[in-house]
């Protein structure tokens, strides 16, 4: 096996300082999963603001103090590694918790679909945190988005079970903006027909039920430029074990 194929077949490590190993597990999202959800997060990349910046991995800029929000002294930003989205191959998602002074979580965002938005409950506006200091988010069956409750999700409960089906069209492998350059020699036909069949056998019905939680606190957490390198590696060795026809 080359050496970029066997870099990406283990999840990427690294030795964290305790006091900041220990600051992005207190702040760290629980995300609740729907009962039938056959993928789960591998692995999160960590980025740390203490001003005001542009994310590394998503099109957005951090801002701790925004109109009409309490202000925040810092921000994590927690870029969520999935190897599987239903429709495609890997999941990129991210979860923002903003700490204010007193070590409070003051706001949360999540990401939607390319987009991203509050974390807050619509009805009392507050932020729900698992244990005082873990913000809490529902994904979507098989794509993965986040929101605060199940709502937005049992309302687009037709359009999310067709998305889940066997039958559905699917995309092959993903190219975010940030990869354009470093993946696209990859997507070929005869790639992304492997990919389309593995996730067509890999088909479910949603239960619409979130009653599987995940600490991801729980999952390796490494700074952010250490899973950007990783992800290529990653991608290398999924795609060799499909065209191998390995098991995954």
């Amino acid at each position: 096996m080359q050496p970029a194929l066997e870099a990406g077949a283990s999840l990427p490590t690294h030795s964290l300082a305790p006091d900041e190993r220990e600051l992005v597990a207190r702040y760290a999202p629980r995300i609740l999963l729907d009962r039938c959800e056959p993928f789960r997060p591998l692995v999160v990349g960590y980025t740390l603001f203490r001003q005001d910046g542009y994310s590394p991995s998503f099109p957005r800029c951090i801002g701790l103090r925004p109109v009409g929000r309490p202000p925040a002294v810092l921000a994590i930003e927690y870029a969520i590694w999935w190897d599987w989205d239903i429709e495609h191959l890997y999941e990129l998602e991210h979860i923002w918790t903003y700490v204010g002074a007193d070590g409070e979580v003051v706001h949360a965002e999540g990401s939607w679909h390319g987009d991203f938005w509050s974390l807050r409950h619509w009805e009392n506006g507050h932020v729900p945190l698992h244990e005082g200091t873990h913000p809490l988010a529902y994904t979507q069956p098989g794509k993965h988005a986040f929101a605060a409750t199940e709502m937005p999700f049992q309302m687009m409960a037709r359009r999310i079970q067709a998305q889940c089906l066997a039958q559905t069209p699917k995309d092959g492998l993903l190219i975010t903006p940030i990869f354009e350059g470093v993946l696209d020699g990859w997507k070929t036909p005869e790639a992304d027909a492997r990919i389309n069949a593995y996730l067509t056998h890999r088909a479910f019905e949603p239960a619409f039920v979130w009653d599987e939680p995940l600490d991801l606190a729980s999952a390796p957490m490494v700074p952010w430029p250490l899973l950007e390198r990783w992800i290529p590696q990653r991608i290398a060795w999924l795609l060799s074990r499909l065209e191998r026809g390995e098991p995954l």
